[in-house]
């Protein structure tokens, strides 16, 4: 751990109330040397009130970076109680450099942060949802900007990070009265007094609209792919949440623990779909099989992943006996997530649209339900009104495209839940198609 040893300061000023900021500076970024080295730099909050929630909580985090290739880095604030969150992951496409004077905060005026390009300069709504930090806990203590280097190549320096404390920490992150704490104001979709609250996942488009690229066949990282971000939203009426119950297999066989089994790989573990209903007790629940996941130990991940999630397509159209069908070209694998809210829906904007209808917390009955802060073995998922996205260069975001095919309209298909694994409210949604141009591929 890299202990900030700069200076360490209390700034108290006034901000539609009291606001309360602590700067510190920075370090070296190491770089990535065949194994991942997260550098840890501390910054110490004191005299703060022993709880920060939606009415006084962390309003914004700032920091300033020199790296050449910040596509390179997955940047997250850890809490004394150590809850973290996500600012960032491997954002500023191939060869951005910089965070110059970088700013995060629930409703950034520069708008998300991996819709920008690199260098980032301004105010920017991060990769995780500050309402996980502020959920109760003390923020006195110990508080950590975690900064993973997850490809080889290039070093950096965080040159400073400020830490902002306020009222109204998060003015675009209102939920509903809908809680696990609170299960009387849920509501079915239909008015009844007793309904399943199933999930209905869907794939947000305007994610893979903006990041996406054919790299070419000489590329010297991703020779002849077509990369993609590929992100699921929940608009349903309860959340999509899977249970592991330390039931390990290798093959067929059950072993005891989390292991490797004899061909290296780690044992996988039986997961099952935690599905709840609202009757005359509250919320009640119930388990069913599920599928599988297992602990993916890759660069920038360290947690588990629910096995066969989603399915990458390229498809064209040809005609037979004068119909349109689809034929495949090439097909990705059928691709394993950790699944956790890495944002939230809503309706001041038209991330989260199906159907020319953007959802939020104005119209989902149950905005909110859920709490995923990250991708553990016993329990993750995706709360209503919640997105899980993963990024164009992610590991495994990808179409390998056939050597001498033809340049031309294809097109991309994502599929969620192709073996139709896991219960959903609509399962009709759970494929984005959309058209992409690619070059000849020799």
């Amino acid at each position: 751990m890299k202990k900030i040893t700069l200076y360490s300061l209390l700034i108290l000023y006034a901000y539609n109330g009291i606001a309360q900021q602590f700067v510190a500076g920075g370090g070296l970024i190491n770089d990535f040397k065949n194994s991942v080295r997260t550098d840890t730099f501390s910054i110490e909050v004191t005299k703060l009130p022993k709880v920060i929630d939606s009415n006084f909580g962390i309003s914004k985090v700032c920091f300033n970076i020199s790296h050449p290739r910040v596509s390179d880095l997955k940047i997250e604030l850890q809490s004394p109680s150590g809850v973290s969150i996500w600012l960032s992951n491997r954002n500023g496409r191939d060869v951005g450099r910089d965070y110059q004077n970088t700013c995060f905060r629930s409703n950034g005026f520069s708008g998300y942060i991996h819709q920008a390009n690199a260098p980032f300069e301004g105010e920017f709504i991060p990769d995780g949802r500050f309402s996980f930090l502020n959920n109760g806990q003390n923020p006195n203590g110990t508080w950590k900007l975690l900064i993973a280097d997850l490809r080889e190549g290039e070093s950096g320096n965080l040159n400073y990070l400020n830490l902002e404390f306020s009222e109204n920490p998060m003015p675009s992150e209102g939920l509903s009265p809908c809680s696990f704490e609170n299960p009387e104001e849920c509501k079915c979709s239909n008015s009844a007094n007793n309904c399943e609250l199933l999930p209905d996942l869907i794939m947000l488009k305007k994610f893979t609209e903006q990041q996406i690229k054919e790299y070419s066949k000489d590329d010297p990282q991703y020779a002849g792919q077509l990369r993609f971000a590929a992100t699921i939203g929940n608009i349903g009426d309860g959340p999509m949440e899977t249970h592991g119950m330390s039931e390990w297999y290798c093959g067929d066989k059950k072993v005891d623990s989390l292991t490797r089994c004899a061909d290296g790989k780690f044992a996988r573990q039986k997961v099952y779909q935690r599905i709840y209903s609202k009757s005359s007790k509250g919320l009640i629940w119930k388990d069913r099989l599920a599928g599988t996941n297992y602990f993916d130990d890759k660069p920038g991940h360290n947690h588990f992943h629910v096995d066969d999630w989603v399915e990458f397509r390229l498809v064209k159209n040809i005609k037979v006996k004068g119909k349109v069908k689809s034929e495949l070209v090439a097909k990705g694998r059928k691709v394993s997530y950790c699944l956790f809210d890495s944002g939230i829906c809503s309706n001041s904007n038209d991330l989260c649209q199906e159907k020319g209808v953007n959802f939020g917390e104005k119209n989902l009955k149950n905005y909110g339900l859920g709490n995923y802060t990250d991708c553990k073995s016993k329990k993750q998922g995706i709360s209503v009104g919640g997105y899980d996205t993963y990024g164009l260069l992610y590991e495994g975001q990808f179409i390998q495209l056939p050597k001498g095919l033809k340049s031309g309209q294809y097109f991309l298909e994502i599929e969620i839940d192709l073996n139709h694994i896991y219960r959903e409210k609509d399962r009709t949604n759970n494929t984005l198609r959309m058209p992409v141009l690619i070059s000849k591929q020799e």
